[in-house]
């Protein structure tokens, strides 16, 4: 019984092939062969350079609180000389103020003006630029078949000739 399935199955399958038509490959010669271009933008990253000066500044002498001491000190001893009793406190806060203010500007201004002197660092950035390219994305064929001709296109250069593929099916 299984054996018989397998055959009906079987014509079955060669009838309806049969009926669909049959299909049969043959090269045909190509008659022209013309490429379609295209352009196609890239981008491209890249990195760029450059050389930045600044400016750094330098103190010529380094800073001392000892001179502002000094003239607090000073001040102080000055100020005690004046007033009597709280005043006399008063006098020697105010004298160290004012002498420790005086000797801290004298201080600066003796220090003389700061120097400057100039810095090259490396600086860096990435930019985006993009390449334009124009290559080949396919071909017109034109090929000749039967006396007729023919035109498809294709991703590959065909060269003297293509195969086709030819199905006959009966009219009805």
């Amino acid at each position: 019984m299984k054996y018989r399935m397998t055959i009906l199955a079987s014509a079955l399958l060669l009838a309806g092939a049969t009926q669909a038509g049959s299909v049969q490959y043959h090269y045909a010669p190509v008659v022209s062969v013309k490429a379609d271009y295209e352009t196609v933008r890239t981008p491209v990253n890249r990195e760029v350079c450059w050389e930045e000066q600044r400016y750094q500044r330098v103190e010529t002498r380094q800073r001392s609180a000892t001179p502002t001491i000094f003239g607090a000190i000073v001040g102080g001893v000055i100020g005690n000389q004046f007033g009597g009793g709280s005043g006399k406190r008063a006098a020697t806060v105010a004298g160290a103020a004012l002498g420790g203010s005086i000797a801290r500007d004298a201080s600066r201004q003796s220090r003389g003006p700061d120097e400057y002197y100039p810095v090259s660092r490396e600086r860096c950035t990435v930019q985006r630029e993009f390449v334009e390219e124009t290559r080949v994305s396919g071909y017109q064929v034109a090929y000749e078949f039967d006396g007729r001709v023919y035109h498809t296109h294709m991703r590959e250069h065909p060269g003297d000739r293509i195969r086709v593929r030819v199905a006959v099916s009966p009219a009805h």
